[in-house]
Parts: C-alpha cells; structure tokens; sequence
C-alpha cells in the first residue's frame, strides 16, 4: 500500500518473538457451540497476542480478506510479490487454503498486472498508484474495491491521500475479472481506464467515499449471519480520504441485487444521527455530502477493515494511525503505529473505542515500558477463523517498511495476530491454566488461536484436568485433530461420558464437551485421557484450551 524508500530488510529469524503489547482479559461472552448469550455485552477490551510469519517470500501489506464461497480465503497484498513470491505488482489478489491459520497455502495467486508493477504510476499522470481497498465475497462473486493512492505532497507525510474508488469483480474466484468501465473477464486484473480529463482514473466515487471498506459478515457475506438489514444490503465504510491518519468514517450501503452493476448511483449513505435509525429509509441519501460522521477522531482513523461477529452481535472496526508530524516519515524518526478497534451493535453506531495500543516489538516479554516501538498497519480480522463465539480471531497485518529495529527483521510481509475479545456479558472464558493436571502434560504457548495464547496437551491414558468453577453451566474448548482420541469426563464425580475428539484435520477452539441446567454454586470439571481411539485416528491425543462457565 505504501510509497516507500528503498531499504535491504532482511528476513525474521525462524522463530518469531515480535508482538503487540497484550491487555488484560475480563469476562467474555460463551462461545458459539455452548450456547448464545441472552443479551450480549460491548467489547470492553483485546488481548493481542505473538504472531504466525510467513516467510519473507510473500512480501507485501494489506492483508484484506474475505471468506469465499468454496470455503477458501482471498486476500489482498500491494506493494509486493504476494504470498508465493511470484508477482511484483502494485495488487495482488491471494487465494489460501487451509483449516488453520497456521498452515495457510495458496494454490493461486493473481498478480493483477492490469494495476501495474509496484510503483509503477503507469499513464494516470496523477503521481499515484493502484491499492487494494478492501474485499468481500456476495452469493459466489469477489468484488474487490481498488483507487489510487499516494501524491501526500504540501501535507503531513502521514496524510496520503485517496482518490478515484471503483469496485471491480469477478464470478471465476479471483481467475479473471470485470470492472463497469466495459472489460470483461480480464485475466490481469480490469484495472480502470484513465480518466479523459487526462488526470486521475475512470471512478464510481471520484472525490467522496474514496476509502471504502466493506462491511463482511462472514463466509460468502451469508445472509443467515448478517444483522441490521445486512440480509437485502451491503455496507461498507470510508474515511475522509487518507491511506492514514483520517478524521472521521461514513457509512454506506448498496442492495445485494445490484452491487454486482457497479454503479456508484445504487449506493446510498447514512444521515441519521450516529447510533440512531439505520432501518428507516429517511436516514439514507444518494448524496454523499451529508454523510453522517459515524466515528470521528482526528489523525487517528486510516484505512480500516470491519467485520461483524454474530455470537457476539457486535461490529469490530479495525484501524491504526500514525504519528501526525511533518517529520514523519524521514531518518532517525519511529514508523511506529497504534492500534485502534471499536465495536457498534449497528454499523451506524454508536462506536466505541476497546482496544488503542502502540505495537511495540518484544523479546520474551510484552513489557510496554521496556519494548521498542514498531510500525505494523492495517490490521483486519479474518472471519474464517473466527472462534469461541467470536471472542478468539486472527488478525492479518503487516508493517515497518523503513530501518528496523533488529537486524533480522522483516515486518513487510503476512502475520497472523491472535485476538482474544473482553466482554461485559456475565459468563466467562477461563484459560486452561486455572486446571489443575495429573500425570503427564505438555504446554505449548503462542499456539496459532489458542484461547489466551497457551494450550495444554496429553496422550498418557489417566492423565487428567480438574477444575472447579462457580456457575451453573460448563464448557471445555479444545482440539479436534487426526492424532486425537477418546476423553472420559464427568462433572461432580458423576457418571462420566466418553468424548471423542477425532477429526480428519485440525479444528482449533473447539467445544468438545458441555453441560448445563446445573444448580449455581460450586462444580468440578475433570478430563481424563484414555487409550481408546477412532479407528482412523494415529494417536490418543486430548488438548485443554479453555473452560467457558456461565449462569443459564
């Protein structure tokens, strides 16, 4: 995404220790396969924890992605080769495949070189290039929202502008692609004509909404997951023109049954109060200049990603900024960023802040007061892995394109962050270092999704987890995989039942047991592993993750 100088960064070690500094978990909402909560509470705060880093091969950033229809993820990249390290291209559309964030692979990848190669401004005569915007999959279709970026001369260096938006799409997954300007099925890409002005780009939004951001609410935009009136519309969000450090998002919206014209005249924008009546129509204009200023922070809303998590029946915004100086970018100054989510129970609102931290590199430790500051941008939540109702996710990010602070590190390229959300509902998420275990076990830390980042694991028939809670419902989340067996799990010394925890591949956060209806008060939980197993199964394997404990 970035106008960058050109530096020699070497690659990360094999073992990662850079991270975002963490916060401290509160309660949390259950997770989807226990049961929904009631009435959900707001996001209260994020624990965000080391990364998963691809190698340096898959250079490039913003790492928007969407959850497809064929169960596959497809993710942006500018600036860079993409993940297989084959293209060199201002956009580039990825393809992954995999059940677990930790063993992505991507069997395609579209350099989409109608953009360009990177850096290239090609014959726009604007100073800019072509950036990936964001993207989303409706009913088998990828729409892909590209404009053109850069030419932040006479502003802030963290002031680079946006301009000449257009939606592109494709009904092939990502093979070819079609733009309303009359390509069709263009193989490389359909990047929009220039504009016969001379200047800039053939655009749906030329001057307004020119950052747009749609709204995803999971696999293939599925309308049995959407929430205020998500079922007949697509949203999508926009700042007031800037790559970074924006001021304020707008909101707009276009029926499913015409995204696919791509004409920016179906899209309407919200001029209700912020929080108020998305659901009536007198609240939604075609004119864009009474758009209501949804979030409004000043230098500290950039490009940004929006996902809405159904167990949770919240929207996480995702977006970052930068120092707001003149001096910023140049030598001997920090490319250091911050953070910032908020939720909404609506996308119109009303957004709250939940998470605002500066990313800081870390060495066995996330001590804030002690880690060196670093640049990691765009973060954006990735749906397909969503878990535990939503209260665990991965985030997609990449960053620091200028002097690192380590020899060895290469932080332009793909990290999978993960995410654990606070709530203010009345159950609770426990980590599975509340347990108490018997026989042999083996903890594992920084593992992928693992709810709080550590996990403990066992194959030893009669090893055993006991925990104790107050409640009067429990859940036991953990691994489903081809190397695990049979559990044996009782509750209070009752008749216990035989679990078993076989899949053909991984599935991380799973609720592999619960039991509710119990009478509130003091419970005991304990898992035992046995020798018993699926057929299929290679070994005897159970893992503990966490426990969710909630009244009702």
């Amino acid at each position: 995404m970035r106008i960058r100088p050109r530096a020699v960064i070497a690659a990360f070690p094999a073992t990662l220790v850079a991270a975002i500094v963490m916060v401290s978990l509160g309660d949390h909402d259950p997770a989807a396969g226990a049961r929904r909560a009631s009435s959900p509470g707001d996001i209260t705060g994020a624990s965000v924890g080391i990364p998963q880093t691809w190698p340096a091969s898959g250079s490039g950033d913003t790492w928007y992605n969407t959850w497809a229809a064929d169960g596959n993820i497809y993710a942006t990249s500018d600036d860079g080769r993409g993940f297989n390290g084959t293209c060199k291209s201002n956009l580039v559309v990825n393809e992954f495949t995999g059940s677990d964030p930790a063993s992505l692979a991507s069997p395609y990848t579209n350099c989409m070189t109608s953009f360009g190669k990177q850096a290239d401004h090609q014959n726009y005569q604007d100073e800019r290039t072509w950036k990936a915007e964001s993207i989303i999959s409706v009913a088998g279709t990828l729409y892909l929202m590209v404009g053109r970026q850069g030419g932040h001369r006479g502003h802030h260096n963290g002031f680079q502008s946006a301009h000449d938006a257009s939606i592109i799409k494709s009904t092939d997954d990502g093979r070819t692609w079609s733009n309303g300007f009359g390509t069709t099925h263009d193989p490389n890409g359909a990047a929009p004509p220039p504009n016969p002005s001379g200047t800039g780009a053939e655009s749906m939004f030329p001057n307004a909404f020119t950052m747009p951001a749609f709204i995803n609410y999971g696999r293939d935009d599925n309308m049995a997951s959407t929430a205020d009136g998500g079922a007949k519309y697509v949203y999508a969000i926009s700042n007031d023109g800037w790559a970074y450090d924006g001021n304020y998002l707008i909101l707009g919206r276009v029926l499913r049954s015409k995204i696919a014209d791509l004409n920016a005249a179906d899209w309407q924008f919200y001029t209700g109060p912020p929080g108020g009546r998305g659901s009536s129509s007198t609240n939604w204009s075609s004119d864009v200049s009474g758009s209501t200023h949804i979030i409004s922070a000043a230098h500290q809303l950039s490009q940004s990603s929006v996902t809405y998590i159904p167990g949770l029946h919240r929207y996480v915004l995702t977006s970052f900024y930068y120092p707001f100086s003149k001096n910023w970018p140049s030598s001997g100054v920090s490319a250091h960023t911050t953070w910032a989510f908020y939720q909404a129970p609506h996308p119109w609102g009303p957004w709250t802040l939940f998470y605002s931290k500066p990313t800081v590199e870390c060495s066995f430790s996330c001590d804030q007061a002690s880690a060196s500051p670093i640049g990691l941008y765009d973060p954006a939540l990735v749906p397909k892995f969503a878990a535990m109702g939503g209260l665990t996710s991965i985030v997609f990010s990449s960053g620091d394109w200028l002097t690192q602070i380590r020899p060895d590190d290469e932080l332009y390229r793909l990290h999978e962050f993960p995410l654990a959300l606070s709530t203010t509902s009345a159950a609770k998420v426990i980590d599975d270092t509340a347990a108490t275990y018997g026989g042999q076990w083996f903890t594992s830390y920084d593992s992928g999704i693992s709810y709080d980042f550590t996990i403990h694991s066992s194959a030893t028939a009669g090893a055993s987890a006991t925990f104790s809670f107050t409640g009067d419902s429990i859940a036991w989340v953990g691994t489903k995989n081809r190397t695990h067996g049979y559990a044996r799990v009782s509750v209070d010394g009752r008749r216990a039942v035989l679990v078993d925890t076989y899949a053909p591949t991984r599935e991380k956060q799973h609720v592999l047991y619960r039991l509710s209806g119990l009478r509130y008060g003091t419970h005991t939980i304990t898992i035992t592993v046995t020798s018993q197993k699926d057929p299929a199964a290679t070994n005897t394997f159970q893992d503990v993750d966490a426990f969710i404990v909630g009244p009702g």
